[in-house]
């Protein structure tokens, strides 16, 4: 990769960085805008690099799982079913990117109406936009995962899968990167200081990290 372009994806990985250390522990201000994720866009340059993104965040998102309690709104046959479900579409992406052929494709659209199927059709109207309140917030990170491999649009699931892991809510903040979303951003950051430079956060810019 020409020099130039390392130099501009270092800079988007970098305002990311910055973006942790503004949001310390003693932070006042609103939420920054999750907007600030939309230059992942242009990191997913093609569908490869979408694609491991959303294998390595569907592999956290599993952990997730593993480690919580059974969500109140879900019955625990329900959640079991949902775990079951990650699990076979962590195995079931690393086995298109070994293997990117038509029938690893057709599993991993079969695992997606799953998916739209267990999530409902809870969808309403409000301030003229309608939204699908779904039932489950690890089958929605899942489903952004899995479009990466389905949908010509990897880039737009890639960024729409980042901004479901790290957008935080809280009153004082309101909604967006807030205190909260910093683990989750920094995690996200280092998966493409990782895949592009094939260094940690660390190593790459160790005065800003030493701010952590």
């Amino acid at each position: 990769m020409p020099q130039k372009g390392q130099a501009a994806i270092a800079n988007k990985i970098k305002k990311w960085v910055e973006a942790a250390n503004e949001l310390s522990d003693n932070y006042t201000g609103i939420a920054l805008p999750i907007t600030r994720l939309t230059s992942i866009k242009s990191l997913c340059r093609d569908a490869i690099a979408a694609q491991k993104f959303a294998l390595y965040m569907s592999k956290l998102v599993l952990q997730q799982a593993r480690n919580a309690e059974c969500p109140d709104n879900t019955t625990p046959d329900e959640w079991e079913v949902h775990k079951d479900i990650i699990n076979r579409a962590v195995a079931q992406m690393e086995s298109f990117l070994e293997h990117p052929i038509p029938d690893n494709s057709k599993l991993l659209w079969n695992l997606y109406r799953q998916i739209e199927e267990l999530q409902g059709d809870n969808y309403r109207r409000i301030h003229g936009t309608t939204i699908h309140f779904v039932k489950s917030g690890y089958l929605l990170k899942l489903n952004y995962a899995i479009c990466c491999f389905i949908k010509p649009e990897f880039d737009y699931y890639a960024y729409k899968l980042a901004r479901e892991y790290t957008e935080c809510y809280a009153p004082r903040y309101g909604t967006g990167l807030t205190p909260e979303s910093v683990p989750m951003l920094l995690v996200v950051a280092e998966f493409w200081c990782q895949y592009y430079f094939e260094e940690s956060l660390q190593d790459k810019f160790p005065q800003l990290m030493s701010d952590e």
